[in-house]
Parts: C-alpha cells; structure tokens; sequence
C-alpha cells in the first residue's frame, strides 16, 4: 500500500536518491566550459549542482529542504512510501498572483524512482498535493514546467500557455522611471503582484530563490555579480533582480515582479536600461508569447520553452 506523507530532514538521502536516478550520465564541466562524461562520486557539490541543481547533493538539498519547509515559506514537500521505502516525492509552493494564476499551489517537483514508474506512487503525490490545495484555499493548482502532459492531463490539467526564454542586448534609455538599490525580504512586500519576467516557476518560488543565502556560496560562484532594485515606472512599482549567469558571464538572468498587470514597453526599457548601467551586455529571461510582441525589435528565442498547465479547484465543502 501507498502512503503519502510529508517530507522531513531524515528524508533527504532517499530524496537525492529519487534525483540521482533521474540522471543517466553526469558530467563535468571544464574551466573553458566544456563538458566531459564523469563518475558521480568524483563530483563535487558544485559540480553535481550543474547537473541538476540542488537536489542532486545531500549537501546542498538539506538546506534547500529546510528552507522549503520553514513555516514562513508556504513551501509543501511530500514524500510517497511504497513497502516501507520512500520511492516517490513531490515539492509545491503556495503563491498570490493576478488571474489567470490566482491564489495558487505550483508543483514544481514530481518525481519516481527509476524503475518504480506504473505502480500509482506520482498519482498518489498528485492526489494529496490537489487536496492541500483546496485545504488551503488555492483557486488553482499548476505546473509551471509541465513535461509529463499525459499525466497531468489524466488529473484533470489543462494547458495554458507557453513561456520562452528569450536573449536581448542591453540600452540605455530614456525613459523616465526612478530606481533605489533592493534587497529582496518577505514575500508579503509582492503578495499579488504580477511576474511578466523571468517566471520560470511560480511568482513566489523565484522569489524565494533570490533572496540573500539561498543558494550555497560556491567558490565558482563567488565574484558573480548580483543587482537589486525597487523601481518606479510611470504609475507601476516593481522589484527587480538581475543576476550574472554562471558560465556566461556578462549576460544577466531577469526577474521582474510588479504592480503592473501586463509587460509594457516602459517598463522593459528601464529594465535594459538597468542592465546597460550594471555593466552587461544581455539580458536572458522567460517571458509569456503572448507578450513577445512587448519586446519589439532585437530579442532572439535561444530555443527553451515551456508548458503551463493549470486545473481550476473547487473550493473545500464546509
């Protein structure tokens, strides 16, 4: 018999297991960029997290664990035992965004075991995460990068929209906006606000993932630079993070949250804008098709794109 529960630190080396499983070859990456086939114990941390980020290292995904499942963080790990073993698991985030989002739980991880496919454990996750859903008074359940469509499909998701990373240069502007350095706090500051940028998960879960301390200080990581800002564009107030790529440097991963219901052109010029003034030279960033017509002139797709799939829920009987 199935049994689903929620995740606790004793988990973590069955959880990393789950992950490690998923990989069939591992890599290593050069000073020069280059990727090589290597072994997983001659991985280090940093090099196991550029295989598939946290979850990939006991090291590193024990924090990341604690941080999800602090009581402040809205953060939802559960695990599913099959014959007494933890076979399958599943993490979620519960978030305030503008419709189409709504009030909304993300899965953001659904996981088996290799070789344990077929035997109800993902299905068994799904169930329990939809339920803690409508028990905490979610309007939507959603997959921001959904793969397994058939799946999700089964449990009653629908497709949305896809999302496209897309490459722009930087340029200064002048357009009339104000801008005051920012450090990301409590997610009560943007409770509801809209992500146009940069949403690669949930509004809240990138939100999460920026803030100071949440990512281990790798060595490789050290002299990465790392902008914030509060902005103010026309009657839109919006946060900003630009983060400089690992691997490529000059080139800044965006995220945006704002007031703003919609990606105006404004508001992506004082966003270039920034990014001329921190020193980079592009700006790489997710961003809705529909608002592809918003970037104008001089984006290129760079090929990665991903599915929303979203279930609307019913809301709890009293």
């Amino acid at each position: 018999m199935i049994h689903v529960r929620p995740a606790t630190p004793a988990d973590v080396p069955a959880i990393v297991a789950i992950h490690r499983s998923d990989i069939v070859t591992w890599k290593r990456w050069d000073d020069e960029g280059q990727a090589h086939l290597a072994d997983y114990a001659d991985l280090g941390p940093y090099q196991r997290w550029l295989n598939g980020g946290p979850w990939m290292d006991e090291g590193t995904y024990a924090p990341y664990l604690a941080r999800l499942l602090a009581p402040d963080q809205a953060g939802v790990a559960l695990v599913a035992e099959l014959e007494g073993e933890v076979r399958a698991v599943a993490e979620a985030w519960l978030g305030v965004e503008p419709a189409p989002f709504g009030r909304n739980l993300n899965l953001s991880v659904i996981y088996t075991l290799r070789g344990q496919a077929g035997r109800g454990l993902g299905s068994a996750l799904m169930r329990a995460i939809e339920a803690h859903a409508v028990a905490t008074g979610c309007e939507n359940l959603m997959i921001s990068h959904a793969e397994a469509t058939g799946f999700y499909a089964r449990h009653g998701l629908e497709r949305l929209e896809t999302w496209r990373r897309v490459r722009m240069p930087v340029r200064s502007s002048n357009t009339q906006y104000t801008a005051e350095p920012d450090t990301p706090g409590d997610y009560s500051t943007i409770t509801g606000w809209a992500m146009p940028v940069g949403r690669y998960q949930s509004a809240r879960q990138e939100w999460e993932r920026v803030q100071p301390g949440a990512e281990p200080g790798f060595e490789a990581w050290r002299d990465l630079r790392h902008f914030g800002w509060r902005l103010q564009v026309r009657n839109a107030v919006a946060v900003l993070s630009l983060e400089e790529v690992p691997r490529e440097r000059g080139v800044a991963d965006v995220h945006l949250w704002t007031t703003a219901p919609d990606l105006s052109r404004q508001l992506l010029s004082a966003v270039r804008d920034r990014g001329a003034q921190a020193g980079f030279h592009e700006l790489m960033f997710f961003v809705s098709e529909a608002a592809l017509p918003q970037l104008g002139a001089g984006w290129r797709d760079d090929g990665y794109k991903q599915q929303v799939w979203m279930k609307i829920l019913k809301p709890a009987e009293s």
